[in-house]
C-alpha cells in the first residue's frame, strides 16, 4: 500500500484541493502528527459555553446520577448525593473540557514539509495579544479636498448653527415632528395590543383600527412636509458617511473583541473563547460531518528498522508500522515492524473540524499603515511558506501561520491475514504504555486521559487491527499575510538618559491620534511573545 498516496489523499480532502489541478489552495499547508492523538469523549464533551448551553446537559446528567444513587434508599432517609453539588461538579467538568478543547487549537506549528508538528512553539492567543497591544497606526498625510470639506461643513450647518452651536430651527422642527410620529406609532401599537387581549375588541379591530393607523400616516406626512425630514436626514447621512482610518478601526475593534471574549476558567486564568465546529468532533458515533475512506493493495512489505526523532528536529511521519516506547516523550525512539502483508486494506472515517476564534480578525494584517512598536517590518510574518520560528534570528517571525482546522479520523481498520507472530509483536509493543502507529495513525497502545485513566483503543486479531475511537492526526493551517508592512524605527525616536526624546535621532514619520496609541510591548507582560527568539 502506498501510504504516501493515502496521506496525500487525506491532505487533499482536508484542505479542499481542486481535483482538476491537484494544487493546494494558496496560502495553506497541512501538517500531520508523528502519531495520532486519541480523543477521549469524556475530556471534550459538553464544554462550557458563554451562552450557558452546557448547564442543561449538566443538570440532566446530575438528575440521572442522583436518581440512580438514591434508588433503594429508605423513605425519609437523607439523600446519598446532593443535586446542587452534582450540578456544580458537572459544570466544573464542562469548564475543564472547554479548557482542553481550547488547548487543541492554540499551538503554533512549524511549517514542515515532513508533516511534523512542533509543540512548545508558543501560543496563537499570546501572539495575538502582543500584536493588538503593540500595533500603532500611522496617520495619513492626506486630507479631504475643498469640495469634500465644503459638503461636510454645509451638512453640519443644516443641523447646528455655526455661530451659537445650538440646533438650527429646521433641526428643532425635525425633532418635534419626529416625536409626534413616534407617539402615533406607540398609540397604534398599544391599542392593537389591547385588542388582542379582548376577543370582542379584536373582532372590531378592522373597523376601529383605521383611525389610529390614519393618525400614524398623518404624522408621517406632517414630518415630511413640515418637519424638514428629507433635508435633515440628507445632512445626517452625509456626516455619517465620513470615513475612519481602517487601521484605527480594526486595532480598536481587535482589542475590544479580544477583551470581550476572555473567560476565567477556574483558577487557570483568562482565555479567549474559541470553539470547534462540528461541536461533536470527539464523538465516535455521530454521523454528521464524517466521510468514509478506504484503500487497498495487493501486497505490501516493510523492512525492519529503527529511528530516533526529536520534536525539536525535523523527524517526519513514519510510513509504515512502528512502535514508540512507553518512556518516550519529547525524544521519540521508534522501531519499525517487520510486516510482510498481503491483501492489505485500510479504511476509516475522516472529519475536518473548523476552529472558530471570534477574537481574532486577521484583516488587520492586510493593512499597510501601521507598525509594531519596537519591531521591524514583517516581524509577524513574511507571508511565505517555510518561514520558521528560529531562536536568535533577525529573520524569525512569531505568527507565521494559524491552525484553522483539525483533521480527525475514527473507526480505523487495517486488515490483512495477521500471523500469530505479528499479533504477539503488536501486543508486546502496546504493553506497558507503549504505542503502535501506522503512518500518522494511532493503531494501538495506551494513552492517558484527564482523569488519569489509561485506555487502549486498538484491538488486534487474525484479520488485522481495529481502532474505533476518534483521533487527531493533522492540522490545516493558513499562512498569515506579510505584516506589518512598516518598520517601527522609521516612526520612533530614542530616549536619552533623562527619559526625553533626542531630536537628532528622530526619523521622518507620521504621528497618530491618541485614541489608537498602542501599549509599549517592552513594558507588557507579553514582552517575550513580541520577541521572536523567545517564542521557542
Amino acid at each position: 500500500m502506498d501510504v504516501n498516496k493515502l496521506l496525500q489523499d487525506l491532505k487533499n480532502k482536508a484542505a479542499g484541493v481542486d481535483p482538476s489541478t491537484n494544487k493546494m489552495p494558496e496560502g495553506y499547508f497541512v501538517s500531520f502528527r508523528p502519531i495520532g492523538l486519541p480523543i477521549d469523549p469524556a475530556d471534550y464533551s459538553n464544554p462550557w459555553s458563554p451562552t450557558g448551553s452546557e448547564l442543561n446537559q449538566a443538570t440532566t446528567s446530575a438528575m440521572n446520577q442522583e436518581s440512580s444513587s438514591n434508588a433503594g434508599m429508605p423513605s425519609g432517609a437523607a439523600p446519598a448525593v446532593d443535586i446542587n453539588q452534582l450540578i456544580a461538579a458537572k459544570v466544573g467538568q464542562s469548564e475543564l473540557n472547554y479548557f482542553q478543547t481550547f488547548e487543541l487549537t492554540d499551538a503554533k506549528l512549524r511549517m514542515d514539509e515532513q508533516y511534523s508538528v512542533m509543540p512548545d512553539a508558543g501560543h496563537v492567543s499570546d501572539a495575538w495579544f502582543a500584536i493588538i497591544n503593540g500595533a500603532q497606526e500611522v496617520a495619513s498625510n492626506m486630507t479631504l479636498n475643498a469640495s469634500m470639506e465644503k459638503s461636510i461643513k454645509d451638512a453640519q450647518a443644516v443641523l447646528i448653527d455655526p455661530t451659537t452651536g445650538d440646533p438650527t430651527p429646521h433641526y428643532n422642527k425635525y425633532l418635534d415632528y419626529q416625536q409626534k410620529y413616534f407617539s402615533a406609532v406607540q398609540s397604534l401599537n398599544g391599542q392593537y395590543a389591547n385588542a388582542i387581549a379582548d376577543p370582542n375588541a379584536m373582532a372590531m379591530w378592522p373597523i376601529t383600527g383605521k383611525i389610529p393607523q390614519e393618525q400614524v400616516n398623518t404624522a408621517m406626512e406632517n414630518w415630511v412636509g413640515l418637519g424638514y425630514k428629507t433635508e435633515i436626514e440628507t445632512a445626517q447621512d452625509t456626516l455619517n458617511a465620513q470615513g475612519m482610518d481602517p487601521a484605527i478601526a480594526l486595532i480598536n475593534r481587535a482589542k475590544l473583541a479580544y477583551e470581550n471574549s476572555l473567560v476565567e476558567i477556574g483558577t487557570l486564568g483568562l482565555f479567549p473563547y474559541t470553539l470547534i465546529s462540528p461541536s461533536t468532533f470527539y464523538d465516535p458515533y455521530i454521523q454528521d460531518g464524517w466521510t468514509g475512506y478506504s484503500q487497498t493493495a495487493s501486497s505490501v512489505s516493510t523492512n525492519s528498522s529503527s529511528s530516533s526523532s526529536s520534536e525539536s528536529g525535523s523527524g517526519g511521519v513514519s510510513f509504515g508500522f512502528f512502535s514508540v516506547g512507553a518512556s518516550a516523550s519529547h525524544e521519540q525512539s521508534q522501531s519499525a515492524f517487520q510486516m510482510d502483508t498481503s491483501n492489505l486494506a485500510i479504511s476509516f472515517e475522516y472529519c475536518t473540524a473548523d476552529i472558530n476564534r471570534p477574537w481574532l480578525d486577521t484583516n488587520l494584517l492586510n493593512l499597510g499603515n501601521w507598525f509594531l512598536l519596537d519591531n521591524a517590518k514583517n516581524c509577524i510574518s513574511d507571508g511565505t511558506y517555510g518561514q520558521e520560528l528560529e531562536a536568535a534570528s533577525d529573520k524569525g517571525t512569531f505568527l507565521p501561520s494559524i491552525v484553522t482546522s483539525l483533521i480527525l479520523i475514527r473507526n480505523l481498520k487495517i486488515s490483512w491475514a495477521m500471523t500469530h507472530e505479528q499479533q504477539q509483536a503488536f501486543q508486546q509493543s502496546t504493553s506497558g504504555g507503549g504505542q503502535v502507529g501506522f503512518g500518522p495513525f494511532f493503531v494501538g497502545g495506551s494513552f492517558t486521559t484527564s482523569n488519569g485513566n489509561s485506555s487502549s483503543l486498538g484491538t488486534a486479531n487474525s484479520q488485522g487491527i481495529h481502532v474505533q475511537g476518534v483521533q487527531l492526526v493533522g492540522y490545516c493551517s493558513t499562512i498569515t499575510p506579510a505584516s506589518p508592512r512598516l518598520d517601527s524605527k522609521d516612526y520612533m525616536v530614542k530616549k536619552n538618559n533623562n527619559n526625553q526624546t533626542n531630536p537628532t535621532d528622530q526619523n521622518s514619520g507620521g504621528s497618530s491620534d491618541s485614541s489608537s496609541q498602542a501599549a509599549d510591548p517592552g513594558t507588557s507582560d507579553s514582552q517575550n511573545v513580541l520577541n521572536p527568539a523567545a517564542t521557542n
